[in-house]
């Protein structure tokens, strides 16, 4: 028996050979699975695809999200308390702080699922657009601790809400007593809170041992599928086609002047959040090992699944696609107007084939999400 098999028990697992007649693209960035000539790939549950996403992606991203979030509220105290001497140094580091916690959330947050879902977290610390004036109003009702920023609305609250107060508005941090920096310590706080949750959730559930909840994981995984395929649209559309569309009917556009609002424009770190989105997407989405893992020994992304199914042609397809937007997207920022539209037709396709032909073959129906654009 192939070694890659025998510690699969008989009654509960299937194999399906991956024959190579089949051509992956490869791209610099992304490597497609690529499988040797009659080497087994293990058929896989939804509750093995799923045990590896919560064990494999989600948990150690929300643990890596709530690491650096433990640290916003020192720092902006720090900033806070800084002398007219130290003030720029504190200020620094309070903004790449911020930086690190505002990627390992769009890095956890790019595909939604499960408690990022329930709890909704993306509108609780990440509502875009920021809303000045809400944010204004929040400093004058000076809250002192998590209990009264409950009653703060999520518009002035979050990493946009606080980029606003680091970026825009760093002059009123400067000095402990002022209420633009207390209400700035209270917003860090407050991300660190929903970190820390997001963190312990997804720590319970790829804690889980197979057969646990297993009624769960057919749901779960059509949730994962359909989530990872409205991230794609919202990716194009919310994030890129949106403001950019929106900042060339403004006034100013015709003199040359950028007015697209994108997320995290204050902070120059638009690109660096679609990157970091696409990490997610694209992981998920596709394999960058040359062996497929054993049950809960390794991340099983939708290519590798599909193809412990039997379906080499959709997982071929979906792996040329992704690797195409990978393409596309590499070093994409906005000033590159025309890269953002070869990469907006490139997610547009892969999203076309996701509906068309990657969920049917998964046998899950696609319908629409929160992650899905307006």
């Amino acid at each position: 028996m192939n070694p890659l098999l025998s510690p699969l028990r008989p009654a509960l697992r299937k194999v399906a050979l991956a024959i190579a007649g089949f051509a992956c693209v490869v791209s610099g960035a992304a490597h497609a699975q690529i499988v040797a000539p009659n080497v087994a790939v293990p058929f896989y549950t939804a509750g093995d695809f799923m045990r590896s996403a919560y064990r494999f992606w989600y948990a150690p991203q929300a643990h890596a999200f709530a690491e650096q979030a433990r640290g916003l509220p020192a720092a902006v105290s720090a900033l806070c308390d800084a002398s007219a001497g130290t003030s720029a140094e504190k200020l620094a580091q309070a903004r790449e702080r911020w930086k690190t916690t505002a990627l390992a959330w769009d890095r956890l947050s790019g595909v939604q699922v499960g408690p990022l879902v329930q709890r909704r977290s993306a509108r609780q610390i990440d509502f875009t657009p920021t809303r000045p004036e809400l944010i204004k109003r929040a400093i004058q009702a000076a809250p002192q601790d998590a209990t009264a920023m409950e009653s703060i609305g999520t518009p002035a609250k979050g990493l946009p809400a606080l980029e606003w107060l680091l970026w825009s508005q760093p002059v009123s941090l400067s000095a402990p007593a002022t209420p633009a920096c207390r209400y700035a310590v209270q917003v860090s706080a407050d991300i660190q809170r929903e970190a820390d949750a997001l963190a312990k959730a997804f720590n319970e559930l790829a804690a889980h041992k197979p057969g646990e909840a297993e009624e769960n994981n057919g749901p779960a995984m059509s949730e994962l599928v359909n989530q990872w395929t409205g991230a794609l649209e919202r990716l194009r559309w919310a994030e890129m086609e949106k403001p950019r569309m929106a900042g060339a009917a403004a006034p100013g556009a015709a003199q040359g002047r950028n007015t697209a609002s994108y997320a995290r424009s204050a902070s120059g770190q638009t690109a660096a959040r679609w990157a970091a989105q696409w990490q997610a997407l694209r992981t998920l989405g596709t394999s960058q090992a040359r062996e497929a893992p054993l049950p809960g020994t390794g991340l099983t992304p939708l290519e590798t699944y599909l193809r412990g199914l039997g379906r080499n042609e959709p997982a071929n397809q979906l792996a040329q696609a992704v690797n195409k937007a990978d393409k596309a997207l590499q070093n994409l920022s906005p000033a590159n107007k025309a890269g953002m539209s070869t990469a907006s037709r490139s997610l547009a396709d892969l999203k076309k084939l996701a509906e068309a032909d990657i969920a049917p073959a998964l046998e899950v129906s696609i319908g629409f999400s929160d992650a899905d654009g307006d």
